[in-house]
């Protein structure tokens, strides 16, 4: 093993003959530009004895590593204090959370983590310099330590000072030199292994990292990373002292994002002559449809259902005006379905093509799990701050909730705001703050029953199906797309899906072959193109071509409507309005349906890479959103029964039972009518017993009548 006081002359070997061009560059982009990168494999090709020293003792090679790097910079004549970070530790280094113990300490080691809370930024001293009061003789002193400042126990009197320590009737006391002191940016992160990597039962593990310099304000919470750290222990102390226990901490060396927003994806030149040239293809909508979900056969509706998820991906465009108001371009779509139909899997796959894309399941989350929470900060004294919740860490991303129906009211009413105005005002334990949630949200339920009823059976009404689903309406009124997936008997296309998932299963690699090694994980193969074949032979995007594709975009194009595209869509608009107004008390379209329009001409602009909404985009946005209503409601679709959460029909029969008692009571409202004299007037306007009842408790609920005695009612 070589000496480590070697390190310092092996470091300016290797800069000098490896990295000589990167000092240059690093140098001429000084300040933007304060760190040189350098990947683990380069050492251990150049020394494989000194890349293992570095993993056995890093922190005095790193501190070599930076001076040595600086002393270069200095006789090249550049005036500049750059650090020196390793990058791409090899898979020996690699450690969950749970794993680390005493045999790591000191060592250096690689983990993937989500952050989940960071502290304020914190200047902090690593040389202090104290003034004894009696003699003034000046004492230098290193820090060491993160969380308590070190003082002198003596003025050294062999050094000019007077020999006396703190405290005592003769004692001294000790005077921190504020001037000319150098003070660097500290900041404590909160970090959570990866929740897939959890066993059942068992609570993610969490560690304290400590990001310095460069690193401090540069990880957020909610992003996925790969963490390179060097554990150090310092002692547990509790109010009677220090105990023989340590905690561990983590001192931060670089990070490597696994995730970013699609504003950040790296994209070559070669890259986007590639993603022009798909743009141009003739069927391109077929092939960006057939590469969501591959695993899931597309048949019929389902194949709707992942075109309007390529438009989901890609959006419209959000706006701001002069006046401050702001008009979202993220497009939110609701999947009613049958057990069985793969909305899970189509929220797993999206929450997964989306960065900053997450999964949460209805049952298990919460409000505050949902929004922001307010808990004590153990980085800041005790006092509240805030968490971030699911639609707040999928902010320019995608925030997937299976299970949406078996939420608690109280929780979903949480997302009225986040949906629409994308963000959310919190005031909890003295906070008052506002948090962005621009995020495109893609929700599952499932029907009250298990399963839907069968429209148009006999015996059973034909009422709209979502009246199924436990969903407040002001909520379902939030979504621009909401889709009915029902499980029917329909003996061809069942003979596909079958085959599609026998073959889909057929070409899977074992698990556990993969975890040992026997194997190769299919979705490194995924990062060595740009296009793939499906299982049909049909072509397909690889996914990290597809979030380029997506990412270029949305961060080049902003489509803007073409007069003509303009008015075709308020034609649909008015004509259905028209259509609507012939029939008693029914409200086909609403103008924030034809918001929801624009939103999905902009998005299949933005999937042609055109500036420019034509009328061509307008007329696949009205066949989408006619779908979609289509299999909701049929022919009479009404969205007022979206925004009420009641029929038509039924919105009728309490209007006509209101006119009627306020008919039998002369509009006196201290005058008894009985219920069958209401239920004799309603026969002649072919109202049931049934419907009648429901109106007069939806009346009684509005606190518009109610019943002084039994079979009898009275206007309020």
């Amino acid at each position: 093993m070589m000496s480590i006081q070697d390190s310092n002359a092996r470091w300016r070997t290797l800069l000098q003959e490896q990295f000589a061009r990167e000092i240059q560059v690093l140098a001429s982009a000084w300040p933007n530009n304060q760190v040189l990168l350098i990947k683990f494999s380069d050492i251990q090709a150049w020394d494989p004895n000194f890349a293992k020293a570095l993993i056995e003792y890093p922190k005095p090679i790193f501190r070599a590593a930076t001076d040595s790097l600086r002393a270069l910079c200095l006789e090249g004549g550049w005036e500049i204090t750059p650090t020196l970070r390793i990058i791409e530790l090899p898979n020996d280094c690699k450690r969950s959370l749970r794993e680390v113990g005493s045999s790591d300490i000191d060592k250096l080691i690689s983990s993937e983590v989500v952050i989940t809370k960071v502290s304020e930024l914190k200047p902090r001293i690593y040389h202090a310099q104290f003034r004894c009061v009696i003699c003034q003789n000046i004492t230098e002193m290193q820090q060491l330590n993160e969380l308590e400042l070190l003082e002198p126990v003596r003025c050294d009197d062999l050094d000019g000072g007077c020999g006396r320590s703190p405290g005592g009737k003769d004692g001294t006391r000790f005077e921190l030199i504020r001037e000319n002191i150098s003070l660097v940016d500290n900041q404590w992160i909160e970090i959570q292994e990866l929740p897939e990597n959890v066993s059942g039962g068992a609570q993610p593990a969490r560690a304290t990292v400590l990001a310095e310099a460069d690193l401090a304000n540069q990880l957020l919470p909610g992003l996925r990373v790969t963490v390179n750290l060097v554990p150090f222990i310092r002692s547990e102390k509790t109010r009677t002292g220090k105990t023989p226990m340590f905690n561990i901490y983590h001192s931060l060396v670089s990070a490597e994002y696994e995730n970013t927003p699609f504003n950040e994806i790296d994209i070559s030149e070669e890259e986007k002559e590639k993603i022009i040239e798909i743009s141009k293809r003739s069927d391109l909508l077929d092939l960006l449809t057939n590469s969501i979900a591959p695993s899931i056969f597309g048949a019929g509706k389902l194949q709707m259902v992942k075109r309007s998820l390529v438009m989901q991906l890609f959006s419209g465009v959000s706006r701001k005006y002069p006046d401050g108001t702001r008009v979202r371009g993220d497009i939110h779509i609701l999947l009613m379905g049958d057990p069985g139909v793969a909305k899970s899997q189509l929220l797993t796959y999206m929450a997964q093509i989306s960065p900053r894309g997450k999964y949460a399941s209805g049952g298990g989350i919460s409000g505050a799990g949902l929004t922001a929470a307010a808990v004590r900060d153990a980085f800041n004294d005790g006092r509240f701050s805030l968490e971030a919740g699911i639609l707040v860490l999928a902010d320019s991303g995608l925030a997937a909730i299976d299970e949406f129906d078996k939420m608690h009211n109280d929780d979903r009413s949480k997302m009225h705001e986040a949906m629409e105005q994308q963000k959310i005002h919190i005031s909890k334990g003295g906070i008052n703050a506002t948090m962005r949630t621009r995020c495109a949200v893609l929700a599952a339920a499932n029907p009250r029953h298990g399963r839907f009823s069968q429209r148009g059976s006999e015996g059973l009404d034909i009422s709209p199906m979502f009246e199924e689903v436990d969903l407040p309406p002001a909520l379902m009124s939030r979504f621009d797309i909401i889709w009915l997936l029902r499980d029917d008997v329909i003996r061809d296309r069942d003979m596909q899906i079958a085959e599609h998932i026998l073959a889909n299963r057929s070409s899977g690699i074992s698990e556990s072959l993969i975890e040992e090694g026997r194997e190769v994980d299919p979705r490194l193969t995924e990062e060595e193109g740009s296009m793939k074949k499906g299982y049909g032979g049909d072509d397909q995007l690889t996914i990290p071509m597809f979030q380029k594709y997506i990412a270029w975009a949305k961060r080049t194009v902003h489509p803007i409507l073409t007069e003509e595209a303009q008015k075709l869509i308020v034609d649909f608009y008015l004509e259905t309005r028209v259509k609507g107004s012939e029939e008693d008390n029914n409200v086909p379209i609403t103008a924030r349906a034809l918001e929801g329009l624009v939103r999905l001409a902009e998005a299949n602009a933005r999937m042609r890479l055109s500036p420019d909404a034509t009328i061509d985009d307008a007329n696949l946005a009205l066949a989408m959103f006619r779908n979609w209503r289509y299999e909701l409601m049929g022919d009479e679709f009404d969205e007022g029964t979206i925004l009420t959460g009641r029929s038509a029909k039924k919105r009728s029969a309490d209007q006509v039972t209101l006119d009627i008692i306020k008919q039998l009571s002369d509009n006196k409202r201290d005058v008894d009518v009985p219920e069958g004299d209401i239920l004799n007037e309603m026969t002649r306007f072919n109202f049931d017993e049934y419907e009648v009842e429901d109106a007069l408790k939806q009346l009684s609920v509005r606190s518009i009548i109610y019943t002084p005695g039994a079979g009898r009612w009275r206007l309020v």
